[in-house]
């Protein structure tokens, strides 16, 4: 168990996040030394990540509505709690938008600082090229620089695709997902959002088995669709 607090918010990173954090960075193929660090970087990028998520929960959280907040890191990502706030329907609103949101500034950031770094032009090529093989020309300074850093650029990587990928999937009208967090406050009646968050699991899951060949992404909505499924059955005895 790790324990430490920033900006006066308490963190705890459980076992069980370093365990799923590996899994999401390729535990399956960590059996050379060079794949451990690839390994290691990956739970790194992971963990700043999620961390920069799930401060914008709390933080914002903690300006609009006051209470405690603090951060748990556990299996299958992490939780921010302002335990004692007191929100409006906007403040809830934007508490649950400020995670994916401080995502994306941290994505804008990196590309700002690669437009600092080498030039303007290869902020937005260096990312396009890692997150969607757009084959767009990056400058000589960029391309020499990375030339025999794979471990740098494995970061760089790592750190966008986990920022800009899981910021919109975590956008999706799927409970608990942030954005199913959000359809609960438009969305009525209340079942109305399970049925919703079946489909649009289902629909990512299928996704995940066809188009990404992921299994641990497929079982993930799986998994999220089945739970919904339950919660949906609940309404009908009400």
């Amino acid at each position: 168990m790790v324990r430490f607090t920033l900006f006066g918010v308490p963190v705890e990173i459980q076992p069980w996040f370093w365990l799923s954090a590996a899994m999401l960075g390729g535990l399956n193929q960590a059996n050379t030394p060079e794949g451990l660090k690839l390994l290691l970087i990956s739970v790194v990028a992971t963990t700043i990540s999620i961390l920069v998520h799930e401060f914008g929960h709390a933080l914002v959280g903690r300006r609009l509505g006051g209470g405690h907040a603090s951060i748990t890191l556990w299996a299958f990502g992490g939780l921010a709690y302002n335990q004692g706030g007191r929100f409006t329907k906007s403040g809830h609103f934007w508490r649950i938008a400020a995670g994916p949101g401080a995502g994306f500034a941290f994505f804008i950031l990196i590309c700002l600082l690669l437009s600092l770094a080498f030039s303007p032009r290869d902020g937005w090529a260096l990312p396009a090229n890692l997150l969607f093989s757009g084959g767009f020309k990056v400058s000589p300074q960029a391309a020499e620089f990375f030339l025999g850093r794979y471990p740098i650029l494995h970061l760089l990587y790592s750190l966008l695709w986990i920022n800009f990928w899981w910021g919109m999937v975590n956008l999706l009208p799927v409970i608990p997902l942030d954005g199913g967090r959000i359809a609960e406050l438009f969305i009525r009646p209340q079942k109305r959002v399970h049925q919703v968050a079946i489909v649009a699991a289902g629909g990512m899951a299928i996704y995940a088995a066809v188009g990404m060949q992921s299994i641990y992404t497929t079982l993930l909505f799986g998994y999220l669709a089945y739970r919904n499924y339950q919660s949906l059955k609940e309404y009908h005895w009400q």
